[in-house]
């Protein structure tokens, strides 16, 4: 479920963000403690799986994110 949300995310945003999905054994996984099969992480932030798994929450997510982006840069 988590996988399909991050592929509409990537369609939706486009270039603005990177996706990558990693297997729980991959090595980009191995730095973290990962309790779950589904762990989502918006720039090294966690993001509950409540958000992670559906679409609107996700999309309201990043565009959070990005808006909080676009307030510290140049500061």
């Amino acid at each position: 479920m988590a996988t399909g949300v991050a592929n509409k995310m990537k369609a939706h945003f486009g270039e603005v963000i990177d996706v990558a999905i990693h297997l729980i054994d991959s090595p980009e996984a191995a730095n973290y403690v990962l309790r779950a099969a589904t762990t989502v992480f918006l720039n090294d932030a966690w993001v509950p799986l409540d958000i992670a798994t559906s679409a609107g929450r996700m999309q309201e997510y990043i565009e959070q994110a990005l808006a909080s982006e676009g307030t510290h840069e140049g500061s």
